[in-house]
């Protein structure tokens, strides 16, 4: 079985030869130097291959991976020179964030300026050609091309005023959720009729950074006021054509995944069982469908990839595999992007064991 028919009999709760490994998460320049048998291109403060996606690729089929998360992450340097960089942030309190919302474009000139074919084509080429460049060796899977309602405000107005202005001003940050989500919306519709009119994979990774460790940002009930409502709206197209929600978040999520499966999410990536989320619990949920959510994971970049031996790294490899991948909808992958402070050897023992133990 190839890596492409394996990682998608795996998304769709089918039998599979071995669980199906994720690639396209390592930022470690010298571990895909390695696995790449291809030498870097140092240069002044980079380096570069030559074709680096197609560099990237050929460690990851080395590897033995059958899924790819696109686009790929560049590496990291292995010695980066720190510059310092000052922001001057245009938002000083919530009222500015208010001053923002009042100069949005209305709902109807949101809808007229956006360009359909443009997003469908973009969305169409770009998997094709990726597909292309992966053969049959592994499945494509583009990141964040579907849309959710944005959250992440907080990159542009700073945390302080945004969250400040999502306890005081419910009304006005409705406004901005219902922009956000109508921009989402108008995505999706286009990449959804992409993926229907071309029989491309129905599954798609989104979601929002919204939860530190201890949990939401802001309480649950203040989001199902201001912004699940628009979350709800803005995954419409994708739910319609039947696509497949595999939904990022950082921290834990959980006083919100019933908030996050109601609104038709059908699996998670990214969930860090150092803040709680644990993967028995997310293995043992049921999602609209009724079935298991899909789950990539969840070996630990925080902990046992970067400071675990490799005995450590066989044993979370082993545990994550018997505790998910029973039922089906399993892809086992890092529960993050994996750094350059991540020791070389323990990301050769991830894929070594990945194949060892996935055998069914």
């Amino acid at each position: 079985m190839k890596g492409k028919e394996r990682a998608l009999e795996a998304l769709n709760f089918e039998n599979v030869d071995r669980i199906p490994m994720l690639g396209g998460m390592v930022e470690n320049a010298r571990w895909l130097e390695k696995a790449s048998g291809t030498k870097l291109r140092y240069g002044f403060a980079l380096h570069r291959w030559e074709n680096p996606a197609r560099d990237a690729l050929k460690a990851y089929k080395n590897v033995g991976a059958d899924i790819i998360r696109g686009p790929i992450l560049l590496p990291a340097l292995p010695f980066r020179e720190t510059v310092a960089r000052e922001y001057h942030l245009r938002y000083k309190t919530a009222e500015d964030v208010l001053k923002y919302i009042d100069q949005l474009p209305s709902i109807s000139e949101l809808r007229a300026d956006f360009d359909f074919e443009k997003t469908y084509h973009a969305y169409l080429n770009n998997v094709r050609d990726s597909q292309d460049e992966c053969g049959e060796d592994m499945l494509w899977s583009e990141s964040f091309a579907g849309k959710a309602c944005s959250f992440q405000w907080y990159t542009l107005f700073g945390y302080k005023p945004f969250l400040t202005a999502c306890i005081r001003y419910k009304t006005e940050m409705k406004r901005l959720f219902r922009f956000s989500a109508e921009e989402a919306y108008l995505n999706n519709e286009a990449v959804a009729a992409a993926v229907a009119e071309n029989d491309l994979p129905p599954f798609l990774r989104l979601g929002e950074d919204m939860c530190t460790d201890q949990g939401p940002m802001i309480s649950p009930t203040r989001l199902d006021e201001i912004y699940f409502p628009y979350l709800d709206r803005s995954l419409e197209p994708l739910r319609k054509e039947g696509i497949k929600v595999i939904w990022h978040s950082d921290g834990n999520i959980m006083p919100i995944i019933d908030r996050l499966i109601k609104v038709g999410v059908d699996g998670f990536q990214g969930f860090q069982e150092e803040t709680g989320p644990h993967l028995e619990v997310i293995a043992n949920l049921k999602t609209k469908s009724g079935k298991k959510p899909i789950i990539w994971g969840s070996v630990s970049v925080a902990r046992t990839l970067p400071f675990g031996t490799i005995e450590d790294v066989k044993n979370d490899v082993k545990r994550c595999i018997e505790v998910a991948a029973p039922g089906g909808g399993f892809i086992l992958a890092p529960s993050s992007s994996v750094g350059a402070e991540v020791p070389i050897e323990n990301i050769f023992a991830f894929y070594e064991y990945g194949r060892m133990y996935g055998k069914m």
